[in-house]
């Protein structure tokens, strides 16, 4: 079974955090971006650090990455599913 799990991202301080948690649980500093797999999320962690490296990312930036990996994905599960 796949776990999902809701991811965030703080654009102010620069973090991402991927957990059970709601939104109504979490600081306002946290913006909810969606849900993702532990591989999807270690994917995202090495294509935001070959992308940015040590430079500030925005949330319109994080969430187009984010959306750009989802669909990745999807589409890899939807060719193994047809096999």
């Amino acid at each position: 079974m796949t776990d999902y799990k809701n991811v965030y991202w703080n654009e102010i301080d620069q973090r991402m955090w991927r957990t059970n948690t709601t939104a109504g649980d979490i600081s306002v500093r946290f913006e909810y971006v969606g849900t993702m797999t532990r591989a999807e999320y270690d994917l995202l962690i090495e294509v935001l650090w070959e992308l940015f490296e040590d430079d500030k990312i925005t949330l319109d930036e994080f969430n187009k990455i984010f959306g750009d990996i989802r669909s990745f994905c999807d589409r890899i599960k939807k060719l193994i599913e047809s096999t």
